[in-house]
Parts: structure tokens; sequence; C-alpha cells
């Protein structure tokens, strides 16, 4: 009986340590500076996503992705996965789209070691030659 109760209380207390993360975010603000939402990009022009993520802590990365709104197709992908409390996002892309395609470009933070994730995103046309 004084094993069980003493391997139940260790096992509690480990437990709570690893699922302790002081200091993780737990919500985050996305400011999207360029492009404006349904901007017009004309072809071969650079699609310019700049921006700042800022956590209420500290967050585990993030993802940029430029992405047909329509077919979920990806164009381009970007990882980071650098500990901080906030972020400068500056990325170009190059508008060689066959045809009229609405673009949805995504910021999204990962705001703890579990994976729990904010986004914001928004969507620009980009016209064809």
């Amino acid at each position: 009986m004084k094993k069980t109760m003493l391997s139940m209380a260790a096992f509690a207390i480990l437990l709570s340590i690893s699922s302790c993360h002081k200091g993780d975010a737990t919500t985050a603000t996305i400011d999207i500076m360029e492009p404006i939402a349904n901007d017009t990009i004309p072809f071969n022009e650079s699609v310019h996503l700049e921006g700042t993520i800022v956590g209420d802590g500290k967050m585990y990365g993030y993802k940029l992705t430029y992405a047909n709104a329509f077919t979920g197709e990806e164009y381009l992908s970007m990882v980071s996965e650098e500990k901080a409390k906030s972020y400068s996002f500056h990325e170009h892309w190059q508008n060689q789209v066959t045809d009229t395609t609405m673009l949805t470009l995504k910021v999204e933070a990962t705001l703890d070691h579990k994976g729990f994730k904010m986004d914001k995103y928004i969507n620009v046309l980009c016209l064809p030659q």
C-alpha cells in the first residue's frame, strides 16, 4: 500500500512538472502589414508578405504559406522553429500563375510546446500574363 501511494505521488509530481511550461504564450497578435487584403498582383510581380507576431509569452515558431485559395495547392511554405516572444517576417513569392488565381497568404504561430496554434490570413488576386 505504501509503495502504491509513493508511486502515485511520484507520478503526479512528474506529470505536473512535464506539463507545466511557465512562460509559454497563450495568445498572440499577428499583424500583416503587406500586402493589403484583396490587392491585385500583376503577372511577374512579387507578392510581398511582411508583418509581425507578438505573443504574451514564449512561442515555438511560425509558418508562412502562399496557397491557391480554391484548390489548396501550396506555392510556397516556410517554417521557423525558433523559440521567441516575437517574430518579424518578410518574404516574397513571384506571381507566375497561368490563370487568374485567388491566393491565400497564411501566417500561423505555434504558441506552446503542445502545438496550440493561432493564425491569420488574407487573400490577394493574382493575374496571369
